[in-house]
This record gives structure tokens, sequence and C-alpha cells, in this order.
């Protein structure tokens, strides 16, 4: 196969080339071959991309080669430097775009020419490059072009070395724009336009070499201390990747005096590039989290089942960690990912996924076993209660143990509970920095394999304790999509051999816990792990007492109502159906291969409600950071109001954008009522996915409910919750101001 030669270019012929592209005919087809063979395209991709034949790309490549930039021109293409003074120049622009000729009419460049002293075709030639027509000058002033709203849109460039700071945007349209915004002419702050200009993106360039070639002067950044000349090269990297978009935002902080002059002369180049500039750090990272946050509202790209709200949240924390001790972090989009809107996710997948130390990310967890703790106290207490009250245990079972390293401890400590039972312990390990380095190195495919010795320890046991992990949950759910599914594929085949086997099961949720997820989900990470295990140190004994009774309230009961003095008032109604009892009880599974995996602690009964039927207000008054099933944020104060069988209103005192966003990608049934729970359970409070648990808690979700009993198959579903409520099934009190009635 023939391969072309190879093109490598300057920053200067970079910019120069880009600079052409931004102009029509054949200087901007020679200036894109050019650009795009220096991004390693073959002539042939080069010629489908830009609708002209192979021969043609070659051609230009080799005259490119041979002569560099003045291999691209032809012999009449540009004028001499120097040929026309830079005081003609600026009496051409100005006098066609600013005044009328003597008599009235309209600026012809033959008319033109004669009052300057210079040839019609130099005219023509300024005009067409500066884009400038003139005006017809009447009665009435033309008005000013109007600034159409854009909104911010996809995070494409991040720039962090000290002293400067910057990220890049894509600014996409809003939907007033979309339905013909004609507001007023400008935002505060900004200068009016000028008629002579072309409307469109042709306009903006040419206002923007206007403005330069008069000598208008821009706001200056303030600076700090010099920086490394870095920041223009990553500014033309962005340019030739963002390609034509209509335009790109950048933020900047702390750009040196030295730079601004050169940075003024690029954006005259490049006037599809809007910049702003914040004083210091502190005022950046402001407009950041501002500018992030409104990306957040927008929609996500075709094809990604998450929307931007979470991305947008996690984007906002990794920024506002950054250290500059930890080092330079430079990040431009791929062109792909800009045409397809899904540049941001590869960049929360870099900072989540590559540990750069500049961002406060956990450090990496060490790859030897021997700094591991001897277990003792409430951990060995915790492995107690569930080898012997939650899964009886026997002398000579064989107990399998899955482990990660950052749960190593409690395994041992299960390990050692088991040996003193008489039981025979084997720990499955999972090195997390093996683990993360598999998924990046290790083909998606090659991931879902569980292999069949791991199958046979596991088809043999009698008991399968899992710990949740990875510990890292933001890390985990920063990896891209196919990974996602083939680790997902791997615990399914994990949990089906032991399900296999008929071994009783149990998920430790102490797993979860990390300083990573407790930053993700918004919670003190030692409180939550406090909370997980003293959860599981209450007997299931008394889990299963309290749920017996509201079990047989609720199955047997015909109407249901919540009230709460916060303005807390709906009815539901029950129709007799299973109620599901979470109560830590672990059994044998009745047939060899359905899952019994039960998560501890536990302690919460749930009911499928009637999904044609619901009357009034649902006040929250328990913030959680996991109210949706697409999506983590902080969700405060939720409001829902039902009528006729359907929630008609919602407001959010925190998280109203995303679950706005969420609830419309949801399909038909999401706004039916699902269930309900209680929480058994005095000892969880703030845990995250465990918040139904929280003794006398009331739990309250819509959308999908089939996996409890109703007949909605939605794949979405919302929930929220109300703590100190009275719930009455057909008038007599199940719940008393948050305590279980007797």
């Amino acid at each position: 196969m023939r391969v072309a030669p190879a093109v490598r270019l300057s920053p200067e012929e970079r910019a120069q080339l880009l600079r052409r592209r931004r102009g029509r005919g054949e200087r901007r087809l020679r200036a894109e071959i050019v650009l795009w063979a220096a991004e390693g395209a073959q002539d042939l991709e080069i010629g489908d991309r830009l609708g002209v034949n192979r021969q043609t790309a070659a051609r230009w490549r080799r005259r490119f080669l041979a002569s560099r930039l003045r291999g691209l021109d032809s012999p009449t293409s540009s004028m001499r430097a120097g040929r026309i003074p830079e005081e003609t120049l600026q009496a051409i622009v100005r006098s066609t775009v600013a005044r009328s000729p003597p008599g009235g009419g309209t600026w012809s460049t033959r008319r033109l020419a004669r009052e300057l002293g210079v040839s019609h075709m130099t005219v023509s030639r300024i005009w067409a490059k500066y884009g400038v027509r003139p005006v017809r000058y009447g009665a009435y002033p033309p008005r000013p072009d109007p600034v159409l709203p854009r909104a911010p849109g996809d995070v494409v460039g991040l720039f962090l070395r000290w002293p400067v700071s910057a990220l890049a945007l894509t600014l996409r349209s809003t939907p007033t724009e979309r339905a013909g915004f004609d507001g007023p002419a400008r935002g505060p702050g900004s200068a009016p336009s000028t008629p002579a200009f072309a409307g469109g993106s042709a306009g903006a360039r040419t206002a923007a070499a206007f403005r330069a070639l008069v000598g208008e002067k821009r706001d200056p950044a303030q600076p700090v201390t010099p920086a490394p000349g870095t920041f223009r090269r990553f500014l033309a990297d962005l340019a030739i990747r963002a390609g034509r978009v209509e335009a790109v935002r950048v933020l900047a902080s702390g750009v040196p005096p030295s730079e601004r002059a050169p940075l003024d002369r690029w954006r005259v180049r490049h006037p599809e590039f809007e910049f702003e500039f914040s004083p210091d750090l502190p005022a950046w990272i402001d407009q950041a989290r501002a500018e992030l946050l409104a990306s957040g509202r927008g929609p996500a790209p075709p094809g990604q089942f998450r929307g931007r709200g979470e991305l947008s949240r996690s984007l906002i924390r990794s920024v506002a960690t950054y250290s500059s001790q930890g080092g330079a972090f430079e990040w431009t989009a791929r062109r792909r990912e800009i045409a397809e809107g899904g540049a941001a996710y590869r960049l929360r997948y870099e900072l989540a996924v590559t540990g750069h130390p500049g961002f406060k990310n956990p450090l990496h967890l060490a790859r030897s076993m021997a700094p591991v703790s001897e277990p003792g106290g409430k951990d060995r207490s915790s492995a107690r209660t569930v080898l012997r009250q939650y899964l009886r245990v026997q002398r000579r079972e064989r107990v399998t143990i899955e482990s990660w390293t950052a749960t190593l401890d409690y395994a041992n400590a299960f390990v050692l509970e088991a040996l003193r039972i008489g039981a025979r312990p084997l720990v499955l390990y999972q090195d997390e920095p093996t683990y993360w380095a598999a998924t990046t190195e290790v083909p998606a495919g090659s991931l879902a394999h569980l292999g069949e010795h791991r199958r046979a320890a596991l088809e043999r046991t009698d008991v399968f304790v899992s710990f949740f992990g990875p510990s890292d949950r933001e890390r985990f759910h920063a990896l891209p999509a196919p990974t996602l599914f083939r680790l997902g594929e791997y615990q399914d085949a994990l949990y089906e051999a032991a399900a296999k086997a008929g071994a009783r099961s149990v998920q430790m949720a102490i797993g979860r816990v990390s300083d990573a997820s407790a930053r993700m989900y918004g919670v003190d990470v030692a409180t939550w792990r406090r909370e997980l295990i003293e959860g599981t140190l209450l007997s299931p004994s008394v889990l299963r007492r309290r749920a017996r009774r509201l079990a047989d309230r609720l199955e047997h009961g015909r109407e249901l109502e919540v009230r709460h003095p916060n303005g807390t008032r709906l009815k539901l109604r029950l129709l007799g159906r299973k109620v599901h009892v979470a109560d830590g009880a672990v059994r044998k599974p009745p047939v060899r291969g359905d899952w019994t995996l039960v998560t501890l602690p536990a302690g919460v009964v749930t009911v499928a409600v009637d999904e044609s039927f619901a009357e009034g207000s649902f006040l929250s008054n328990v913030p959680c950071s996991t109210g949706l099933s697409d999506t983590v944020g902080e969700f405060r104060g939720a409001r829902w109001t039902f009528e006729k069988g359907r929630i008609e209103r919602f407001a959010y005192d925190e998280g109203q954008e995303l679950f706005a966003q969420s609830y419309g990608r949801a399909r038909e049934g999401r706004e039916k009522p699902g269930s309900l729970s209680i929480g058994l359970n005095e000892r969880i409070a703030t845990s995250p996915l465990l918040e139904d648990q929280g003794l006398g808690t009331v739990g309250l979700h819509i959308g999908r409910n089939d996996h409890v009993g109703g007949k909605t198959r939605t794949p979405w579903w919302a929930w929220t919750f109300l703590r100190g409520s009275t719930v009455s099934v057909d008038g007599d009190p199940i719940v008393r101001g948050g305590q279980l009635a007797p």
C-alpha cells in the first residue's frame, strides 16, 4: 500500500493555513488539503472529505512539501507585502463603511479608487480580503444586528498551566434563537455592530478584522507572573480540531503581558473564538462553574444514555479542586467528539481515571497487601453478626469471599470469624490498581470472561459474601459505556455461578465507601462508614418482626394516606399485592440459578401501588444524591403533586434542572406512581442508596415498578423520601410521627 509523504507544520505555517482556510475559493481548498495531510490523512481520504479527486490532494501536498506556503499561491493570488501603505488600507476600509461619497449615492470600486488615488483592483481586493461592502445610506439609520442568545454547549478544551487557566466550550443555539428570537440589539457591555459587514459568521470575522485594523483595544486581563508560551499552541490545536464550529467561548485567567499582543493577533485570525478574562484564579473558577452548570442544562448527544447534569457536576468538582502544585494539565477534544457533541464525557473520564496529581483524586491504593491491619473491633462484630445470624454458617461449609483492595480488612475479619465457626473460607481478591489498569489496557470484550477456574470454585460454594466494588464510584461511572457493559457482564456471571451452586449470598454495601465516592455522593466518609457497620450489627430478628407487622397491613389494606406538617397529604391505593421485604434474611434459592443476593445492611418493606390512582402532594425533607435511576446530583426539597393518577407538577429547592432533564428523556409510564417503601433500620440515616432504610422513613417511587410486582415496565424511575410522617392504611396509622405504630 502506497503511503503519502508526511507533512509537518511549524506553528507559523499552521496559523497561516488556518487563516487561509477561513477564506474562500482555491486558497481555502489548498489550505484544507495541507491541514488534513498534517493530521495524517492520506490523499484518498482527503479527497473523500473535501469532494476532490485523489490527484488534486496529492498535487497540493507535493507543492507544499517542495515550496511550503509559496507553493500554494497562484502568481496573482495575493497582494505583495508592503505595496499598499497601512494608512491607505485603513482609509479604504473606513471610507467604505463610515461615509457616503460626495454628492450621495454608493461607493463603487472605481469611485473610491479615484477618491484615494489607488487602483480600482486594489479596492476590490481589500473589500474581498476584509469582507466589507459599501452601504446605501438613506433617511433612516440602519438597525444594528441583534445578538442572538447562545448557551454553553460542549467542553472542548482545558488548559491549566500556572498562572494561565483556560476553559473552552462550544456555544449552542438556545430554543429562543431557534424560534426566531428578535430581542434587544446587544447585551450589556457589548459594542454595536457595524452595518457595513455582512451577516453570519463571515460578518463576525470581518468585524473582528476591522476592529483590529482601525486600532480598537480590547480589555486586558490582569496578568500575574510570566507563563510558558504554550497557551497559543493550545489554542491553535483547538482551532484546527474544532473546524467550522459556530463559536467557541474561552474563559481565561492569568495571561501574562508578553502573551497579550500575539494573542490579540491570533484572535483577529480566529474571530469565532470569544474570550472572557477573569482577574484571578478564584474568579475564573467561579466563572467556569457557572458556564459548566449552563452546559449541563443542554441535551445529551445522540447515543448517550447519560445526561449532562451529572457530567457537569463532576467537571465542576474537578476544576474547583485543581492545585498548581500537581503540575500542568492540557486537554483538547478530538475532531469527531466535537462533531458528535460528546467531548466532555472523555474529559470526565480523563480526570477521573488517570489520577492526575493536580486534582484532588485519591492516591492509588498500595499494590502490596502488607500494610493491611489486623481486623478487630466493630469489623469483627459485623462479620460475626453477618455470618452467624444473617447467613447461619455451619461447620465445614465452604465460604467464598469476594474482596477488593479497599475492603481487605473487612474480608480478613470474615475469614477469622468463619474459621472460628469451623467453616472453610476462600478469598477471591480483586486488586483495584490492576483493575483500573485493565479497563484501559485490555479490550472491553475480554473483561467479561469469568474463567472456568473461578466459576468452578463458586459453583462448589455454600455461602458467598461479595463486597461491593470497586470503591471509587466516580471513577467507575466515568468509564466508557462499552467498558461498563462488559464489566457488568462479568459481575452477572459471578453471581450466576454462585446462584447455580444454590449458595446463600450477601453483598456488603461497605465496599462503596471511599473518599472519592463520598465526594461524589456528597456525604461524610466517616459517618457513612460508621452507619454501614452499625447497620449490620442490628439483629435480623428485629428487622423481621418489624417487617411482618407492616407487610400484613399493606397486603390487606385498600387505601393508604401519607401526612406531614410540611404540607404532605397524599392518597394512594393498594391492590393486595405482595409486599417485598428486605429484612436481611438470607435463604437458599428454591431453584438453582435464581439470584438471591441480599444487600446488607437491610431493613425496608416495599409495595407496588395502584398505578392509576394518586391524589395530593408529597414534600420531601431528606436530601439525597441518588434520586434518579440515570444520574447523580444534589436533590433537596422535592415537591411532587399528583392529580388523577399521574404526577402533574414537580419542583425542587435543588436539583430541579437535573430532574427535569431526566424526566424529559424517560418514556411513557414515568408519570405514574410506582411504589411506596417504609424503612426499618434506625441506624441508617444518610448512607447513599440506602436512605429508604431509615426507621419510619417513607420513600415514594414513580415510574418502573414491575420489579416489585407492579405493571409499569418503563426503564426509568425516580424516588424521594420523607421522615417524621404519619402513614395510615384504611384510617389506622402504621407509622406515627416517623415511628412505627405498635
